[in-house]
């Protein structure tokens, strides 16, 4: 048995590492791999959906559509960082969230917007969405 430790060892790495945030699968280029989530959620009146890449080495972009109760959509570009539990995105005008995973599919954290204002935000984990290859979501809806 003591033989055979560091192959058991492996396939366990293998089986339970991808089960942990953001980690690439056994085998997997660490430069190349990455992979997309679709995030929706609610702030105040408005509703919002956003497509991330995520790639192995916890860099994170993509795009958020903010759908405003009179219909009028705005569109966010996304660059920030997973790191563990933690991620942290910006919009190129200034605004920043920062949060914690609470649980497979539900972050929470803080978004500060450019003239300071902040407010809670939670965001829940969709299926995987259709995305160019800028990791733009082909469907706003």
């Amino acid at each position: 048995m003591k033989h055979h430790a560091p192959y058991l060892v492996g396939i366990l790495l293998c089986v339970l590492l991808p089960m942990l945030y953001f980690v690439p699968a056994c085998g997997a280029s660490p430069v190349a791999e990455e992979h997309r989530e679709l995030w929706t959620g609610r702030m105040y009146s408005s509703t919002y959906r956003a497509g991330i890449c995520i790639k192995s080495n916890g860099e994170v972009y993509g795009a958020l559509f903010l759908r405003q109760a009179s219909g009028a959509v705005d569109r966010y570009t996304l660059s920030g960082k997973v790191d563990g539990k933690r991620i942290s995105v910006r919009h190129s005008s200034g605004h920043v969230f920062q949060g914690v995973f609470t649980s497979k599919n539900t972050v929470e954290g803080e978004l500060v917007l450019k003239n300071g204002h902040k407010m809670r935000v939670r965001a829940l984990r969709g299926p995987e969405p259709e995305v160019d290859e800028s990791c733009r979501l082909l469907q706003q809806e």
